[in-house]
């Protein structure tokens, strides 16, 4: 039986960041599990493809987007725990032992991962990040920040959860999530971990800036105002969720 699955998707050798899907594997040349490639360019896949780290791929033409490649890579896990890494990641072997133990101890995790948040849903806002540092004890939080996140795939399928693949090419997609997890009466937390680094790209840009996705051109601020307007559609107010939040928050 396979204990880990490592889902990496990747599009470019990560310009903005000292690390990159090269190093990452170096990184994950030092720890047990398959490691799962989701290449969205042909140039990565012709650096890369026959890695000797990489135990299985998925070799899409064009951008897919997020929510699409986590799919795949999860489609193709066979780990009893499933990591998302961002090609951008630096991680040690503490920070994933950490993790898988607080994956499989915490009553009802779905989802774990070093960052999240406290959310106000319906008015679309973070209430309060927990960011690296700054917490000590395991917090059930309405998300978990998708650079970094080990998933309980048993769980995970068993509750029919999915990324929904209408919020590609990024952004809202861990809110969302959230949302799914709450209603099956299952639990995120942000956990304290040490032993990685990680530097935000696009989704801590704060200028606007072009993505290519699935053959086309569209603006990182487009496609963040777009699918906030997906997620309000989908959730309010035909079927609220503010309730939901504070209740599967113990009242916050």
């Amino acid at each position: 039986m396979i204990q880990r699955s490592f889902i990496i998707p990747v599009l470019d050798m990560s310009p903005h960041s000292q690390f990159n899907i090269q190093t990452l594997l170096e990184d994950l040349s030092a720890i047990e599990g398959e490691v799962i490639c989701i290449f969205n360019s042909p140039e990565v896949f012709r650096v890369l493809h026959d890695h000797p780290r990489i135990g299985k791929y998925c070799f899409n033409k064009l951008n897919a987007g997020v929510s699409r490649s986590w799919n795949l890579g999860i489609n193709m896990a066979e780990g009893r725990s499933v990591f998302i890494l961002n090609a951008d990641l630096h991680v040690r072997p503490e920070a994933i032992e950490q993790m898988e133990a607080y994956l499989h101890q915490l009553p009802d995790a779905v989802l774990v991962g070093p960052q999240g948040s406290y959310l106000d849903f319906e008015g679309q806002r973070i209430i309060h990040y927990f960011q690296k540092g700054t917490f000590n004890q395991p917090v059930r939080t309405h998300d978990v920040s998708g650079f970094f996140f080990a998933i309980h795939l048993q769980r995970f399928l068993d509750y029919k959860l999915c990324f929904d693949v209408r919020y590609s090419p990024c952004f809202m997609e861990e809110w969302d999530m959230g949302v799914q997890v709450m209603k099956a009466g299952l639990s995120c937390y942000t956990v304290p971990v040490d032993g990685w680094e990680h530097e935000w790209g696009i989704s801590g840009a704060k200028d606007d800036r072009p993505i290519q996705y699935f053959g086309r051109t569209v603006m990182r601020n487009d496609v963040l105002i777009d699918n906030r307007h997906k997620f309000k559609a989908k959730w309010f107010p035909a079927q609220p969720v503010a309730d939901d939040a504070s209740s599967a928050l113990g009242g916050r």
